[in-house]
């Protein structure tokens, strides 16, 4: 168990004004962000982008109740910073503003992929998995937390571009920690941010350049739009994390090897190289979960090292 006092802990939602459609008026893009801020915090923050359609809780507790990500960062004297992207979350989805959405996922589509990997096998490499909690009723609580999604890469990444700059206010200098679909969304958020963003622990982030996806072509580096900032996203250290027995292994090392390319010193990190094993695409969900938390959290500490010399 993780312990820490917090000096403060809320939420708030982040708006762009009022939106007028025929006659109606409705909230433009807006987010929701709950953060926690440890006693004696450090300087830097890390802010957590979920995945597709998922929302920032996946970070805060696990399905069989154990302590999330968020705790093991708070310990570590980081204040936490959880987003729930626009049409997320707490951040409902409104056609009118947000444009159409996807279906709501079953568990005929997401099982296979997330929670059953090994008795589907759809993948090389699916028969490694079994780090997913065993509790029948942790499959029902991850399916619970799915939800809406736009039905584009580029309304995706519109959406949260949106909302940069009041995040960036409440966050300061931070470290970009995404998941997944959520990896499209840290980049342009670090275009916007520019030298507020710190570092990128971009965990099994979705895309690579000229990756054709159902919901869009990537078509400018790791995103699928131009940016709406003038930041080089990929110009500040960058770590990518793959698990063992993911579908993401191949795209993975794709997109690392076009930020290698960059020559800003990003890292790939295959968490069977380093003795974990066994781990799909939600490993901060599954049973070793404490373990990659320290993994990632001795990174930024020998980046914190390496920047101080």
């Amino acid at each position: 168990m993780n312990h820490y006092s917090l000096q403060d802990f809320g939420g708030r939602f982040l708006t762009t004004g009022s939106i007028a459609v025929g006659d109606k008026t409705y909230p433009g893009v807006s987010a929701y962000v709950e953060w926690f801020i440890p006693e004696a915090h450090r300087d830097v923050s890390v802010t957590f982008v979920h995945g597709g359609g998922g929302q920032g809780s996946e970070f805060l507790r696990t399905p069989d109740n154990r302590p999330g990500w968020v705790h093991a960062f708070l310990a570590a004297g980081y204040p936490v910073y959880l987003l729930d992207r626009p049409g997320h979350g707490r951040s409902f989805w409104n056609d009118s503003v947000l444009g159409a959405s996807v279906a709501a996922p079953d568990y005929d589509l997401l099982y296979p992929r997330f929670v059953e990997p090994a008795k589907h096998a759809l993948w090389e490499g699916a028969a490694s998995h079994c780090r997913w909690p065993e509790d029948p009723c942790c499959g029902d609580r991850f399916m619970a937390s799915q939800g809406a999604m736009g039905i584009t890469l580029e309304a995706a990444q519109r959406h949260v571009e949106a909302i940069a700059g009041e995040l960036f206010e409440l966050t300061g200098s931070t470290v970009i920690l995404s998941h997944s679909a959520g990896g499209p969304c840290g980049w342009a958020l670090a275009a916007l941010g520019g030298e507020m963003v710190e570092a990128i622990i971009a965990i099994e982030p979705l895309g690579y350049p000229g990756q054709e996806h159902m919901l869009g072509r990537f078509d400018n580096g790791l995103v699928a739009a131009p940016f709406a900032g003038d930041a080089n996203p990929y110009e500040r250290p960058v770590l990518v994390v793959t698990g063992e027995a993911t579908w993401m292994r191949e795209a993975n090392a794709i997109a690392f090897e076009f930020l290698r390319a960059q020559g800003h010193g990003a890292e790939h990190i295959r968490l069977e190289e380093r003795g974990i094993t066994g781990n799909g695409h939600m490993m901060m969900s599954e049973t070793n979960s404490d373990k990659i938390a320290g993994l990632l959290l001795s990174w930024l500490a020998e980046l914190w090292v390496a920047t101080e010399n």
